[in-house]
């Protein structure tokens, strides 16, 4: 974390920690993406429950920022770039939260349909979709924590390569006449391609909140 340093080496702490709970939930998160990709890639059924578990410890960090973040602004009272960066620690942390949250959908969606609904160009556009993820989810907060706008300006540009790929898929799975049961599968695989998107959007509120940060100004 780059934030300037203080007189009081006490605050400097309490800085940092909320950065390394941060990197912590960074952390958890991106686990839960790899789960994601271990599930489309080679189906553990047990992964259902073993996301939920994981999930309760990224909500608890979760809590753990608001706990840190609300002593900091009473004991502390901070202004300017330290306080912009103390507050949005709350709107980074909420979205890596729902980055969990998403994680955890794919997962269970991926055991409704079956493995066998997941091959080919559409595993392939997935895991894709997996690696991007991770970039981003780890950039953005990289970011935000070393208050560096240029990376979170390519954190957004990733964006519109999970959208491509997105449109892409669509395209793979659009044509041809298919059963129910087909045509159910089709319909869950593009819930879970969309589940994506919204992962990825989580990155790029986070890239946002960086950039407002940094410079003090909203779109």
């Amino acid at each position: 974390m780059t934030l300037k340093e203080h007189t009081v080496k006490s605050y400097d702490k309490d800085l940092q920690s909320i950065a390394g709970t941060l990197s912590e939930m960074v952390d958890m998160t991106l686990i839960s993406i790899e789960m994601v990709a271990e599930m489309i890639t080679n189906h553990h059924p047990e992964f259902v429950e073993k996301i939920t578990a994981h999930d309760y410890k990224i909500n608890a960090l979760d809590l753990l920022i608001e706990k840190k973040v609300t002593s900091m602004l009473a004991m502390r009272q901070p202004m300017a770039v330290d306080l912009r960066y103390i507050v949005s620690s709350l709107k980074v942390a909420s979205n890596l939260e729902r980055v969990g949250d998403q994680a955890k959908s794919i997962i269970k969606k991926v055991h409704r349909i079956g493995f066998q609904a997941v091959e080919g160009h559409v595993r392939q556009s997935l895991l894709e979709m997996v690696s991007l993820s991770k970039q981003m989810v780890f950039d953005s907060v990289l970011a935000f924590n070393d208050q560096d706008a240029g990376k979170a300006d390519e954190v957004l540009k990733k964006d519109d390569e999970i959208d491509n790929i997105y449109t892409r898929l669509f395209g793979i799975l659009q044509p041809g006449n298919f059963t129910k049961e087909q045509l159910e599968k089709i319909i869950n695989i593009m819930f879970i391609a969309k589940s994506f998107e919204r992962l990825a959007d989580h990155s790029t509120n986070i890239a946002e909140i960086t950039k407002y940060v940094v410079t003090g100004e909203t779109k």
